[in-house]
């Protein structure tokens, strides 16, 4: 499937951020184009369950990846031109491998609100941040390549009524 240029649903009643929404319905989604949309989210996921794979965003207005309180697997993906987060998590249980995040304009990797990520293979790129868990959220990452970004990793508390956040990383390779 091949989604390019969407936006947000525009109805009264409606409050969606993404121009893709998955609300308590569990998905996969694989050899798919997401591109050019004009909303928050390209893609939210929504206390649903899913997997994602040899897909691509490119050319997104914000963030590429929206999962709330959700439960899912992401692999063999690319995320590139973001002009937010290429992946943004909250309150939720993700597994990312094999997965490419170039040039997103804030984080690569972005995990809050008491989110656990298991991540293998990464590889972002041009980015601002590589990888940010805030908000009690763990973050476990093995075999990860940093390349052209101005922080590779954030830990920290971002709302008071959470604590901070933690990272592991073992095998990583930094480049400028």
């Amino acid at each position: 499937v091949r989604l390019n240029g969407l936006s947000n649903p525009d109805k009264p009643g409606l409050n969606q951020t993404g121009s893709i929404n998955f609300y308590q319905s569990d998905v996969d989604i694989t050899s798919s184009i997401i591109e050019s949309n004009f909303s928050e989210d390209a893609l939210n996921i929504i206390r649903s369950s899913f997997k994602i794979n040899k897909s691509i965003f490119r050319n997104i207005n914000s963030d590429a990846f929206d999962s709330d309180f959700s439960k899912g697997l992401i692999s063999n993906s690319t995320f590139d031109h973001c002009r937010n987060d290429g992946i943004d998590i909250s309150g939720s249980n993700i597994t990312i491998d094999s997965v490419y995040i170039g040039n997103a304009g804030d984080k690569g990797i972005s995990v809050g609100e008491k989110s656990v990520l298991y991540g293998k293979n990464i590889d972002i790129q041009n980015s601002e941040i590589g990888i940010t868990s805030k908000d009690l959220s763990i973050v476990e990452i093995d075999n990860i390549t940093l390349s052209n970004t101005k922080v590779g990793f954030t830990a920290y508390q971002k709302k008071p009524e959470y604590g901070y956040g933690k990272i592991k990383v073992d095998k990583y390779k930094l480049n400028n």
